[in-house]
């Protein structure tokens, strides 16, 4: 097969602009992506919707609505909430409150003082406290700085859902019509991805509640007051990106050790570290592959290498480019293998 300079000129040209448009949309990586799983989250109901709301644009309209009222404006509240819990913790760290009862502590058990007197670090104990604490409220003064960033891309993103589900249908035909694949693969792949999609959302939530209840049975048994509440926050927690299990569970253990409970402190500590903040990294591989048939440790390389390349959107892009990729050689060994079927059926 011949080509023209034409159309290598076509085509290098396409390439280009490409590029280039997707350079200039990496900054809404984050609003893009949010979006396009939201549709694809919500898509059963509001296929329900657009039934009784034979409207396209009223059918975007409510079903933005719900979506905002629902998931949007209690997701940024929870959020707000854990962040300024974590500030305040940061601040005890850097105003000495937590040197004070350590030292306190020291005081009152003289085994402690032994432990302390044979280490010689207790000095470095209570500076190291007070450099958490400034770290711990640097990114989060850091973080928060970013809300004016967090608006913008929340707005695109809900801007960006509308026409979603508005033109989700005629946006699924133009992109039928321009990949290189036949009907049913074309069909095939899109499929790939919205079950890719869906998976790792759901996935992302199962696992934080999970991480939410083992967090509320821990402080239970250690007899934390409110260990309902604190598992639930654990959970938000959790779900919330650049947060973790940590920034609940951590402040816990630190005020039972200020309150003299330096034996329940340290075991929430280990259990914190080695239990509740882990459990996220096996359990969310085992969910998600068995869901989209696929083995724990190539969705585990898939979250590593989508977050390492994309950041915190990476945790939907990365399985779902690895889907997308078993797809495309799946459609590849079909055509390569079709004649052997073919003559066989």
């Amino acid at each position: 097969m011949t080509f023209s300079w034409k159309t290598v000129a076509l085509f290098l040209l396409t390439l280009a602009v490409l590029l280039l448009c997707m350079m200039m949309l990496r900054a809404f990586l984050a609003a893009i992506v949010g979006a396009v799983v939201l549709a694809v989250a919500t898509q059963g109901p509001f296929r329900w919707l657009r039934r009784k709301v034979r409207n396209a644009t009223g059918a975007a309209t409510i079903a933005l609505s719900i979506t905002t009222i629902s998931v949007i404006v209690p997701g940024l509240f929870l959020g707000g909430i854990v962040a300024q819990y974590a500030l305040n913790i940061s601040k005890m760290l850097r105003n000495g409150t937590v040197a004070k009862g350590l030292v306190d502590a020291v005081d009152h058990h003289p085994l402690l003082v032994s432990i302390m007197q044979e280490s010689s670090n207790f000095l470095a104990w209570t500076k190291a406290a007070e450099k958490a604490g400034a770290f711990l409220t640097s990114q989060l003064v850091a973080l928060l700085s970013n809300s004016a960033a967090a608006v913008t891309q929340t707005i695109i993103m809900l801007f960006l859902l509308f026409f979603l589900y508005r033109d989700g249908e005629a946006a699924l035909d133009f992109l039928y019509k321009l990949l290189p694949l036949e009907g049913a693969e074309a069909r095939t792949l899109v499929k790939g991805v919205e079950e890719t999609i869906r998976a790792t959302f759901l996935g992302h939530f199962v696992v934080a509640a999970i991480q939410g209840l083992v967090a509320g049975i821990i402080f239970a048994v250690l007899g934390v007051g409110d260990a309902a509440l604190l598992g639930l926050l654990t959970a938000i927690a959790a779900i919330i990106p650049y947060f973790g299990a940590f920034v609940v569970w951590l402040p816990v253990a630190v005020y039972l050790g200020l309150n003299g409970h330096w034996m329940k402190a340290i075991i929430l500590m280990v259990i914190g570290t080695l239990v509740i903040s882990t459990l996220d990294n096996f359990l969310y591989p085992i969910l998600v592959g068995a869901q989209l048939r696929q083995h724990s440790a190539i969705i585990f390389l898939a979250l590593l290498g989508g977050v390492w390349l994309f950041g915190i959107s990476g945790l939907i892009l990365g399985p779902v480019i690895f889907s997308m990729m078993a797809s495309l050689l799946t459609i590849w060994h079909a055509r390569n293998h079709a004649p052997e079927f073919t003559g066989s059926a």
